[in-house]
């Protein structure tokens, strides 16, 4: 498989040729680390060509969002879990003692 490094400003970072009938592109926009992992923000999109029509045909398939590298998601969906986290930001906020650390207990 081939791969493209897209040049600063283009709307994908890398493509791959997946086979003379496909590619796939890509961009991580963003990483969060949370408790020892990764978190990786993944934006994909794949092109299929039908060589056998004239012209050829392609296909672009909707854009996917993939979420800790287990949860792919279509825009809408994405949307969705941004405004829970949103929601969920928002309240753990406005819960008082937020900030306080639990007491250590030393035994003696």
């Amino acid at each position: 498989m081939r791969e493209v490094q897209h040049p600063e400003g283009h709307p994908w970072v890398k493509t791959s040729v997946v086979d003379e009938e496909a590619i796939d592109h890509e961009r991580v926009v963003g990483m969060v680390a949370a408790t020892g992992e990764l978190i990786s923000v993944r934006v994909a999109q794949r092109v299929d060509f039908d060589l056998l029509t004239d012209p050829v045909g392609v296909r672009t398939s909707p854009v996917r969002i993939t979420v800790g590298g287990m949860f792919e998601l279509s825009a809408t969906q994405a949307a969705e879990l941004a405004e829970c986290l949103s929601e969920a930001v928002s309240r753990a906020d406005a819960l008082p003692g937020k900030d306080l650390r639990p007491k250590l207990v030393v035994e003696g």
